[in-house]
């Protein structure tokens, strides 16, 4: 049961870690950008560890014929989401501009593509992911509020809602703190590249375009996933995105299941 609840807590952080990601001008720009994918890299790995017993499992049964189909699915769904995760982080690490500056390849705009198409990519996997084990998420959030008689659980109830205060206000701090350093960080920029150009200048007697990297905000190959700076307001839009796509698929799943069941009950000898 404890087990449980890591995976749901961590699946949960790692939903607005990666949401925040999105969009690239949310709290401090790039430094959080690099910082947190690499969190995130950590996070999945350890999300494998949790579910190390499952994973083998099936790939043991992945080619048995009597494997349900939804367990081959939601495997191959894995691998598809392990494999765009993956490019993510690794195109991420080669346009990096903070955290791994040297491995950085200079005007990898086709490698920007493919981050943020893989990004993109991710994005939809996960929203189908969570709508594949949407009853199970249902079900062990009941397991953790509800007691065995029923009752609401006000302990587990009065955490989650401290967490997630917790977690909005840091967000918030943590935003504001941002923006203002960002203003500095930005006037020294400027002040650093008007020195040089004043240098360059003074060398060769022309004026000569320094290379300036990609504005705060503009490294994904586009200007952003989505709109506005606000980590409230891109969690909100993202988490909405995700909805339009895990309503469809619980359902669609449920009627497939229906289906399945009525033909068991036409169709005996066959099950």
């Amino acid at each position: 049961m404890k087990k449980n609840y890591i995976k749901i807590v961590l699946d949960l952080l790692m939903a607005v870690t990666f949401v925040l990601l999105m969009n690239p001008r949310v709290l401090n720009g790039l430094p959080f950008h690099e910082i947190a994918g690499l969190v995130i890299g950590v996070a999945i790995l350890i999300h494998i560890g949790l579910n190390y017993r499952w994973v083998i499992n099936t790939t043991k049964k992945i080619f048995d014929p009597k494997l349900p189909k939804k367990t081959r699915f939601s495997f191959l769904l894995n691998v598809l989401l392990l494999i765009s995760m993956a490019t993510v982080i690794i195109t991420g690490i080669l346009i990096s501009r903070v955290v791994f500056p040297n491995l950085a390849i200079q005007g990898g705009h086709s490698i920007r593509g493919i981050h943020s198409f893989s990004a993109d990519a991710t994005l939809a996997l996960v929203g189908l992911h969570i709508g594949v084990h949407w009853q199970w998420v249902m079900s062990s959030c009941k397991r953790a509020f509800k007691s065995k008689e029923g009752k609401l659980r006000k302990g587990v109830i009065a955490s989650v809602a401290l967490s997630i205060a917790i977690l909005a206000g840091g967000i918030q701090w943590f935003s504001s703190t941002a923006t203002s350093n960002n203003g500095l960080i930005n006037q020294k920029q400027m002040q650093q590249s008007g020195g040089g150009q004043s240098s360059i200048n003074r060398n060769t007697g022309n004026i000569s375009n320094i290379h300036q990297g990609p504005p705060n905000g503009d490294f994904h190959g586009k200007d952003v996933h989505g709109s506005g700076g606000s980590p409230f307001l891109v969690v909100l839009n993202y988490f909405a995105i995700w909805a339009a796509i895990i309503i469809p698929t619980y359902y669609l799943e449920k009627r497939i299941l229906r289906n399945k069941r009525k033909s068991r009950k036409a169709h005996p000898q066959n099950a």
